[in-house]
């Protein structure tokens, strides 16, 4: 794969690395999602076994095709009991376990691991992933960033064919559009063979961090603001560099499940055209336990009018199974598995439709209604 259709970051949890293992092969061959390190629970703390825990999720349910691991939510100077690096014990581990991944670290972290990197990069012989955070990409350190990752490739000891780079912009919440497009153009035109680099990926999410601002037993809908941005970027800039789609799913950039939430409220998640519908319910511990209502909320997601029908994903075979009331209702942490499996699959099959769109669409085809179609 020289350049992935799209990549999907998924928070390196269960059910989210299952909702990778359970897409179809068609879709799985098309993308190349980032599995990133959730940070340490400091009740548990023991680095080893969350790092251990991690490599046998992405062996054991997510076995097959190009995939992307970060271990961005370690300490950058965690080690494991005998003195590794936490980092380096995980890329070892997950070689030792005989899956192999493309590397990924950023500017800003440890440097005393770039030259051990080049161990672990040449082991795997997938190339390797810079990914930049907003920071990195500030008009005054434009030149400085590409000097860097000129430099670190080199340690590394790969060209810019073996390189990707992963424009993260985190949460879209309170951006202006414009100024991040602006921003990723900069950027690009800063270096003339920025072209020649593996592939250039934007990432960035409107999900929910909570849904507060969704009524109680309501439905709600948001603008994936990053489709937007994405498809802007595809048909401003040069044929040559032609940015990779990349979000967070249905999860908020920032999400953490430390700590308990007895207040929490059921949801589900639904991907159609460029939007993110939320199915709210109520409580699902107070003032009593109540997890049953998600075959309600099931079966409201599967009358409205964007549901994809059950053959479409696992993800909706699952919804439509809750609402007939089969099985187990399901719980927060089995719907973001369902959720996450519908939108990368309804992802990756409208990045391909957009693309064939735009290079066909007439002047009488807005890019917001290639982009609202379902």
């Amino acid at each position: 794969m020289k350049s992935p259709l799209y990549v999907p970051i998924v928070k390196g949890k269960l059910n989210d690395v299952v909702a990778v293992g359970k897409l179809s092969r068609r879709v799985r061959e098309r993308i190349k999602p980032l599995v990133e390190a959730m940070p340490i629970n400091p009740k548990n703390p023991a680095v080893d076994e969350h790092v251990h825990k991690l490599c046998q999720y992405v062996r054991k349910h997510a076995p097959l095709g190009e995939l992307f691991v970060d271990f961005y939510g370690l300490m950058p100077d965690a080690q494991v009991p005998d003195g590794t690096n936490a980092t380096l014990f995980g890329y070892q581990l997950l070689k030792g376990l005989g899956r192999y991944v493309t590397p990924v670290y950023g500017l800003e972290r440890n440097d005393d691991l770039w030259e051990p990197l080049r161990t672990v990069v040449a082991g795997f012989g997938q190339g390797f992933a810079f990914r930049l955070r907003r920071d990195d990409l500030a008009d005054d350190l434009i030149d400085e960033t590409w000097t860097s990752i000129s430099e670190r490739s080199a340690q590394l000891g790969l060209g810019e064919n073996d390189i990707d780079i992963i424009l993260d912009f985190g949460s879209l919440s309170g951006l202006d559009l414009a100024e991040v497009k602006e921003v990723v153009i900069s950027f690009l035109f800063g270096n003339p063979r920025a072209r020649n680099y593996r592939s250039i990926v934007v990432a960035s999410s409107s999900a929910l961090r909570t849904v507060s601002d969704v009524g109680v037993d309501d439905m709600a809908e948001v603008v994936r603001e990053e489709l937007h941005l994405w498809s802007d970027l595809w048909n401003d800039l040069p044929d040559e560099v032609r940015p990779v789609y990349g979000d967070y799913g249905i999860v908020h950039p920032d999400f953490s499940d430390i700590g308990p939430n007895k207040y929490m409220n059921a949801k589900i998640r639904y991907t159609a055209g460029d939007k993110l519908l939320y199915f709210r319910g109520h409580g699902l511990l107070h003032p009593a336990k109540d997890y049953g209502q998600y075959r309600g909320l099931a079966r409201k997601v599967r009358a409205d009018p964007r549901y994809r029908t059950q053959a479409f994903s696992f993800g909706d075979e699952y919804l439509n199974a809750c609402a007939n009331g089969l099985g187990s209702p399901g719980s927060p942490s089995t719907w973001v598995k369902a959720d996450m499996n519908h939108h990368i699959t309804y992802v990756a099959q409208q990045i391909d439709r957009l693309i064939a769109a735009f290079g066909t669409k007439s002047n009488n085809t807005s890019l917001s209604s290639l982009l609202a179609e379902v």
